[in-house]
C-alpha cells in the first residue's frame, strides 16, 4: 500500500502539472489582441510642409469654389476650388501624401488647378521657378503644378501663403485668399476683328456611350458635345493674339463637352482633332473656352474627330470607348 500511494501521488502530481502547462499553451496561442480603443492619432507633418498631389475629381466637400486666372506671359493657371483643413485624407488630397494632421498651430491651405482649366499661355523657353512663401520660408514645389493637380501648404493657423513665379517679372498669388491673379478671362469670347472668315459644318452634336474603369468606381458613361453655332478663322482674335507666321486661328468659342456624371471631366482639346484637306493634322492650342487650332493660312477645310479622352491626369480610362465621329469643316 505504501507503494502505490506513492505513486498514485506522483501520477497526481504529474497530470496537474501537464495540466497547468497545456492551460500556459492555450493562452498564449488562442487568446486574440485587443485593438487599441480610441482615435488613430495621425502622424504630423512638418510645419514648412509643402506639396503636389494629383487630383482628378472636380470640387472637393468642404472646399469653396474658385474661378480666377493667375496668368504671366508664360503660365496660366485657374484655380477652381481652395480648402482650408486641419488634416488630410484621400477626400482632399491625402491618398498621395498620406492621411496626416497639421503641426500643432498649423493648419493645411488646399489650392486645386481643376482638370477643366484650359487657359494658354505662350509656353517658356526653360521652366519657370516656382515657390511658395510663408512668413521669411520660401520653398521650390517638388513637382509642376499641372492641370489636374492641388497644392498643399501648411502656414500658421490664420497665416496665409504666397504663390510666387518668376516669368519676366515675379507674379504673386495669395493663397488663403485666392487672388493675386486675374479675373476669369470672358475676352475669349468677344466677337474676331473685322475680316474674319466664318466656318461652316453639318449637325455639329455629338452623343455617345462607353464603360470607363476607375480608381474606386467604374460603369457606363454618356457623353454630349456640342460645336455650338459659332466660329472664327483670322490672323488675329481678341483675347489671343496675332496667329503665327502663315498661319490663321481657327476657333469654336461655343463647343463644349461633358458627361452625365459631374465628377468625371472630359478634355475637349484632346476630345477633338481636326485633319486638313492635305491630311496633316492642325494644331491644338488651349483655350480659355470652346476649341482652338492653328491652320494655314491657305486654309480649305478639314475633318473634325470626336474622340471623348479623358484629361491626361486622370486616373479615369476607358475599359470601352465611346463609338467617334466625323464632322467635316468648310470655310464660308
Amino acid at each position: 500500500m505504501g507503494r502505490d500511494a506513492t505513486l498514485l501521488r506522483v501520477s497526481r502530481s504529474c497530470v496537474l502539472a501537464a495540466s497547468v502547462v497545456v492551460g500556459v499553451l492555450v493562452a498564449g496561442c488562442g487568446a486574440k489582441p485587443v485593438p487599441p480603443s480610441g482615435p488613430v492619432d495621425l502622424p504630423e507633418k512638418p510645419a514648412d510642409y509643402v506639396d503636389v498631389f494629383t487630383w482628378s475629381q472636380g470640387v472637393p466637400a468642404g472646399a469653396r469654389s474658385l474661378s480666377t486666372v493667375f496668368k504671366g506671359p508664360h503660365f496660366s493657371y485657374a484655380f477652381g476650388a481652395l480648402a482650408v483643413r486641419s488634416d488630410l485624407d484621400e477626400s482632399s488630397g491625402g491618398l498621395e501624401a498620406g492621411p496626416s494632421r497639421a503641426a500643432a498651430g498649423h493648419e493645411f491651405l488646399v489650392l486645386y488647378r481643376l482638370q477643366g482649366d484650359d487657359t494658354y499661355a505662350t509656353p517658356p523657353q526653360a521652366p519657370l521657378n516656382v515657390d511658395v512663401v510663408v512668413g521669411a520660408t520660401r520653398k521650390r514645389l517638388p513637382k509642376p503644378l499641372e492641370r489636374g493637380t492641388g497644392l498643399i501648404v501648411s502656414v500658421p493657423v490664420g497665416a496665409d501663403a504666397t504663390l510666387e513665379v518668376t516669368d519676366d517679372k515675379p507674379y504673386q498669388f495669395s493663397v488663403r485668399n485666392g487672388g493675386g491673379g486675374t479675373p476669369a478671362p470672358t475676352s475669349d469670347n468677344a466677337p474676331a476683328k473685322p475680316g474674319a472668315t466664318q466656318v461652316r459644318w453639318q449637325d455639329g452634336n455629338y452623343r455617345g456611350n462607353g464603360n470607363y474603369q476607375g480608381q474606386r468606381t467604374s460603369g457606363p458613361l454618356a457623353v454630349t458635345l456640342e460645336l455650338g453655332t459659332r466660329s472664327e478663322l483670322a490672323n488675329t482674335l481678341p483675347g489671343i493674339g496675332v496667329a503665327p507666321a502663315k498661319q490663321l486661328w481657327l476657333r469654336l468659342p461655343d463647343a463644349r463637352i461633358s458627361t452625365d456624371d459631374a465628377d468625371l471631366k472630359l478634355d475637349l482639346s484632346r476630345s477633338v482633332s481636326l485633319v486638313l484637306a492635305n491630311g496633316r493634322q492642325a494644331s491644338t492650342r488651349q483655350s480659355s473656352s470652346g476649341l482652338l487650332f492653328t491652320v494655314p493660312d491657305s486654309f480649305t477645310g478639314g475633318v473634325l474627330t470626336v474622340e471623348p479622352q479623358f484629361p491626361a491626369t486622370s486616373t479615369a480610362k476607358w475599359a470601352q470607348k465611346p463609338e467617334p465621329k466625323q464632322i467635316q469643316l468648310l470655310p464660308s
